[in-house]
């Protein structure tokens, strides 16, 4: 008995002192942010396979690694795979707009919190030059839209144009023809709609008596936002515990590797015309962002800064021509930059002998 007691024990201990294979520093879970692109930094013991929704990495010597998490609009999910671990990030990237973070009398605007979450539930949009104008009048065919789109009603198939001005082609038509069936709007005479006339205040039965004028965009919003239908899509968009499935797996990416940059030949003679190729290799992207531009710098041989170099099959290269006035050795340096923006360097030295 007192064998069995002992053994149990060191069970214990052991099982108490066992460090957890896989940990995270950031982000933490159940974040909410606004940022496009998140780091995930963390740590997995030694030996230990990693996989990130399920592309592998090789973590560094000391167990660390790190990539950028590239979050879509709404709910994000990253999984972080170490032999039989696995933890699970849950991400709520909001959408917002750049006109709407400026102070309006040195605060927010008042319709921050639901415009952002409108349009994260893909209810409402802003302009397509990123802004959402919220002072700007709302359209007939924008507020139309939004009706739709919070109330969840049917939207149809069109095979005709819907009105005179709204031809099917429209993107806005089938919105339009949905909410007109409903009845929260009518003909105009000449059978229009006016798709981009205002909306007056008065044309909405959840505003009281106002003013005669034109109802603005963030009014419109807020409007939308008291919608029973608007506020259970939000609700659930808000929801951590629901919704975080392996569709919502997140993109990943890092940072370029340019794994050879080479100068051939390594040496060319001073005060004489001289050919030399370029030559850079890049570490493959297949789960990654992909290659957009590689470049050099050539400012060291008297060229430009960003001299394109030219793919093919994986490889990028250039060929140069110049007669060196000085010796010495020239710093060459190459950049690859990905699709997102992100970028890696490398350099390689030429050497120019007497």
């Amino acid at each position: 008995m007192r064998r069995q007691f002992i053994l149990l024990c060191l069970l214990l201990c052991c099982a108490s002192g066992a460090a957890a294979e896989i940990q995270v520093f950031t982000p933490p879970d159940k974040l909410l942010t606004f940022d496009e692109i998140i780091p995930l930094q963390g740590k997995v013991g030694q030996d230990g396979d990693l996989f990130v929704n399920n592309v592998r990495f090789t973590p560094k010597a000391d167990g660390s690694f790190s990539c950028g998490l590239v979050l879509s609009a709404g709910k994000n999910l990253t999984e972080v795979r170490s032999r039989d671990e696995v933890k699970k990030l849950r991400v709520l990237r909001l959408l917002t707009f750049p006109d709407l973070e400026k102070a309006y009398g040195g605060k927010k605007h008042a319709a921050r919190g639901q415009i952002v979450y409108l349009a994260t539930a893909g209810i409402i949009e802003g302009s397509p030059d990123g802004n959402f104008y919220p002072d700007n009048p709302i359209t007939r065919g924008e507020l139309a839209t939004w009706i739709v789109k919070a109330k969840n009603l049917p939207v149809p198939a069109l095979k005709s144009d819907v009105f005179f001005d709204v031809p099917k082609e429209h993107w806005r038509a089938p919105y339009i023809k949905a909410a007109t069936d409903a009845g929260y709007f009518s003909a105009l005479p000449g059978n229009l709609f006016g798709v981009d006339d205002p909306v007056l205040r008065r044309e909405m039965p959840e505003t009281q008596t106002e003013p005669e004028r034109e109802l603005t965009r963030a009014e419109a919003a807020i409007i939308i936002s008291r919608f029973a239908a608007a506020q259970t899509k939000v609700e659930t968009l808000s929801n951590f515990e629901t919704g975080y499935s392996k569709e919502k797996l997140c993109a990943l990416n890092v940072n370029p590797e340019i794994i050879d940059f080479s100068v051939i030949p390594s040496e060319v003679p001073v005060n004489q015309p001289a050919k030399v190729r370029l030559r850079a290799t890049i570490a493959s992207r297949e789960a990654f962002s992909s290659i957009s531009r590689v470049t050099v710098d050539l400012s060291s041989l008297g060229g430009v800064p960003d001299a394109e170099m030219f793919e093919d099959n994986g490889v990028y290269s250039l060929n140069i021509s110049f007669e060196p006035k000085k010796s010495g050795e020239k710093i060459l340096r190459a950049v690859a930059a990905d699709r997102l923006g992100w970028e890696g360097k490398a350099e390689a030295v030429l050497r120019v002998i007497e």
